[in-house]
């Protein structure tokens, strides 16, 4: 289908409220509902729309369902109220004061926050179950979304003293230079000017920013090795692996940091299955430069480690797919290297052994 509205979707909107509408005319049955959702988010795109079917905010006759889903005659397509734990995520982002402190009894892994400013350079927390960018049309909350108030208050810190510039949210409207996925926890950058902005970009095309990741996959590594493959990404939830070689501002190199097996599986409080006990889990620490969507996670499942748990891409091994029905992995951005500025976050893993714990930080913070 090459145009994503039909004109029939005109027809239809007549039957649609602003909640749902029926599939009910010859014409709308059997259309995919990533493409039928025009009716309910007339505004957002279809990499938009597919997110909010992931997510869960949408629904057919009460169900969740996929975005691939070809609608049926009577259908019933309606917009879900935004999940409780993400409404949760949302009251606290708003309510915790923009220093980086948490209200009380909050767990502060799961609120998003200002970490630090440096120059024109801010850099925020995103926790796991939060989108970075927000959905147009949509009521799920974002990290961009609360950009203003993990800003407010902060008035003129000691770096906007000496430069003259005001980090209020009005004066300065920060721009995200780096999405991570809804599952992946860790450090986004924000400029505060478009001269900033463009140096980000600048600075990602010459292979002059390096971003640290780590991760836990399936099975054993034993050394650093670099994958090269290029990724296709243009119009699919799931990133392809192409049979070439992209640019090196595009590689990931995979570092083995520690190896989890036998006994030692039980402590992470993650699964007690017979494949993982089989197959053990690697922790790695990943270096990118430039990127590409789900580059990471495509890049290990394409050598024969997945991460673990990854609903998207562990899905070659019909065990591997039953065990990641909720979809939960492990990937954190703990560690982004600018010309001029930096920041340096470890992921909040309670299951990391105060050694390992211990080397991660050690990666994520050494000097080539």
């Amino acid at each position: 289908m090459s145009n994503e509205t039909s004109p029939v979707f005109c027809a239809e909107a007549q039957q649609a409220t602003e909640k749902q509408f029926e599939a009910s005319s010859a014409d709308m049955v059997g259309q995919r509902l990533d493409y039928a959702l025009t009716l309910l988010l007339p505004q957002m795109g279809l990499r938009g729309r597919k997110r909010s079917i992931e997510s869960g905010q949408v629904l057919v006759n009460g169900r969740s369902c996929k975005a691939a889903q070809r609608l049926r005659k009577g259908d019933v397509v309606s917009l879900a109220d935004a999940p409780e734990a993400d409404q949760q995520t949302q009251n606290a982002g708003v309510d915790a004061p923009a220093t980086g402190a948490c209200p009380a009894g909050a767990n502060v892994d799961t609120l998003p926050r200002l970490l630090e400013r440096q120059g024109e350079f801010c850099f925020f927390y995103k926790p796991v179950g939060l989108h970075t960018a927000a959905l147009t049309g949509g009521n799920m909350p974002s990290l961009e979304s609360m950009l203003p108030q993990l800003l407010a208050g902060q008035g003129c810190t000691e770096a906007g003293a000496q430069d003259g510039a005001d980090m209020s949210a009005e004066a300065v409207p920060p721009q995200l230079m780096q999405r991570l996925d809804h599952g992946t926890s860790g450090i986004v950058c924000a400029a505060l000017s478009p001269q900033a902005a463009k140096a980000f970009r600048l600075a990602e095309a010459a292979g002059r920013c390096e971003k640290r990741y780590i991760a836990l996959l399936a099975g054993r590594l034993e050394e650093d090795f670099t994958v090269t493959f290029a990724l296709r990404t243009d119009k699919r939830s799931k990133s392809r692996v192409l049979d070439r070689d992209a640019g090196c501002t595009r590689w990931t190199n995979f570092t083995p940091l520690h190896y989890f097996e036998g006994d030692e599986l039980p402590q992470l409080a993650l699964a007690t299955d017979s494949q993982f006990h089989r197959v053990g889990l690697t922790l790695v620490g990943c270096r990118i430069r430039r990127g590409a969507r789900h580059q990471i996670r495509a890049h290990a499942a394409a050598v024969g480690h997945p991460l673990w748990n990854d609903p998207l891409y562990a899905d070659n091994d019909p065990e591997a797919e039953a065990q990641t029905s909720h979809g939960m992995f492990y990937l954190h951005h703990g560690c982004l290297l600018l010309p001029g500025a930096s920041c340096v976050m470890p992921p909040p893993w309670s299951f990391l052994p105060v050694a390992v714990a211990r080397q991660v930080l050690e990666w994520l913070t050494f000097v080539d």
